[in-house]
């Protein structure tokens, strides 16, 4: 279930950057920053619709809790919170334009922001039901309306970009996809309950919600925060630097979503029911590791390629950017099955306290490294690193996050780091540092030659771990059998003919 989320997460990430490829080639640089300036801006209030009622949601359905009570009482939540996150914005935009009247620099299409925001709402809406899909352990469910939407969502970006149409369209795109993607997860959904909430249900929901809803404020800044750092101290053509490259960063990071879909609820079952969860979380990172390590050592060493290759030559300021991204993707990914092991364990409060310490760690970074000078706070000498500096900053702060739960999770939950994992990252360093040779030796100029010497390098990799015992012959027959397309084509027929 998690290698099906994973896959259509990259056919996602694949199409999408297809789409970016005509976007950044016809458009530009700048076009993407205000586009994504304008949907950072937005996205950075959602928190005010999260508060971490989908964690809640997705723990109590997998614990088998009354479906139609649940559904209920996460969707009066939702639409509640909605409504004050639009307030919200909507006063905020009143008191900076018309109160102190400033202006928005970065954007200058008029309803870009409304375009904007309505598709945040069709999301958080979405958001419920893939969340209940995400709890009954539904992945295809999840995964097919996401496919056919971003396909959609892409190739309207990509007539855009050929047509010349202009940013807004770029969001109307962004509407339609989501649109796409709510009616088909709504035709899988309907036949799901839908009760009347009482207040026992709620109150269930409010006492594992309220723990991590500091977790969900901070979490929703640190996804946004970087974008609207560089686009208030540098330009929309930075932020449309950034923006692009960390487009191939989500490669990387569509592993940590596809593990948070399914793990947390697997884990969460295993342990209403007193069971170890010790083996899944242990096998979930050593073979998240197995995916991403080669990957990401190939994208830090093949960076500038990968930039020329799959985006364009206006790109490549961005190479130092890249590889930060990557390895920050990396160890988030690892970090996730120690996540989900703490939360579906019933100890959100721990992930809460260490989040919310990792993401002020980001933010003070940021500051720090992001501009030239904050002349209202007396700091004229700094870095001004712009992209650099927050992708380092995020960087930072993962590796910050990743210590600390490993720590919380010994301490709580009895689980050792494993040493297995610490040899795949230095033979992953060996590989690197072969690759980096090869690549001040070889010009590479073709998409199939990045792809050469990139397989070249993860074959070697898993050589390596081949020989000293950490890859054996029960691991190839375990990603043999997971991408068997036979019994992936049966599971996925199987879960979308049932009727719940």
């Amino acid at each position: 279930k998690i290698a099906l989320l994973f896959g259509a997460e990259n056919i996602n990430a694949i199409i999408g950057w297809i789409a970016l490829l005509f976007v950044a080639r016809k458009m530009g640089a700048e076009a993407i920053g205000e586009f994504s300036y304008a949907m950072s801006l937005v996205g950075g209030f959602t928190f005010l619709a999260l508060f971490g009622f989908r964690m809640a949601h997705v723990k109590r359905v997998s614990e088998g809790l009354d479906l139609g009570k649940c559904i209920g009482t996460f969707l009066s939540i939702r639409l509640f919170l909605i409504s004050i996150m639009l307030i919200v914005f909507a006063s905020s935009y009143w008191f900076w334009t018309s109160f102190r009247g400033k202006e928005l620099y970065d954007i200058t299409t008029p309803n870009l922001l409304l375009l904007v925001i309505l598709y945040y709402v069709v999301f958080l809406l979405t958001g419920v039901i893939k969340a209940t899909f995400s709890g009954l352990e539904q992945s295809a469910r999840v995964a097919i309306p996401n496919v056919i939407g971003t396909s959609i969502k892409s190739g309207l970006f990509i007539c855009t970009a050929i047509l010349g149409w202009g940013v807004i369209w770029l969001a109307t795109s962004q509407l339609v996809g989501i649109v796409i993607i709510f009616l088909i997860s709504l035709w899988y959904f309907r036949d799901y309950p839908i009760s009347k909430p009482d207040s026992e249900t709620f109150n269930s929901y409010k006492a594992y919600a309220l723990p991590v809803a500091a977790v969900s404020i901070f979490g929703v800044f640190k996804q946004y925060i970087d974008k609207i750092f560089i686009g208030i101290f540098w330009a929309a053509t930075d932020v449309g630097l950034y923006f692009g490259v960390q487009r191939i960063a989500l490669f990387i990071g569509t592993m940590a979503l596809a593990i948070e879909e399914m793990l947390l609820p697997t884990v969460s079952k295993m342990h209403s029911k007193s069971k170890s969860i010790q083996s899944s979380i242990y096998d979930a990172e050593r073979y998240v590791a197995m995916v991403c390590i080669p990957i990401v050592a190939m994208t830090v060493v093949w960076s500038s390629e990968i930039i020329l290759v799959f985006i364009s030559r206006e790109f490549l300021p961005a190479v130092r950017i890249l590889q930060f991204l990557a390895l920050a993707a990396l160890v988030k990914v690892v970090n996730r099955p120690w996540s989900v092991a703490l939360r579906g364990s019933d100890r959100p409060d721990l992930t809460s306290i260490i989040n919310i310490f990792s993401s002020i760690i980001n933010i003070i970074l940021m500051l720090i490294l992001v501009p030239k000078q904050i002349p209202q706070l007396g700091l004229n000498d700094l870095p001004g690193m712009g992209g650099e500096g927050a992708a380092l900053a995020l960087l930072i702060s993962e590796i910050v996050l990743g210590i600390s739960l490993r720590v919380l999770c010994y301490s709580s939950l009895n689980l050792k780091p494993q040493f297995q994992f610490f040899m795949q990252l230095f033979f992953a360093i060996i590989i690197g540092a072969i690759m980096w040779q090869i690549q001040e030796a070889v010009n590479v100029e073709r998409w199939y030659e990045l792809f050469l010497f990139s397989a070249l390098g993860g074959f070697l990799y898993i050589f390596l771990l081949a020989a000293v015992g950490i890859f054996s012959r029960d691991d190839f027959n375990f990603f043999w059998n997971v991408m068997n397309p036979k019994a992936m084509t049966s599971y996925v027929g199987d879960e979308l003919t049932r009727k719940k």
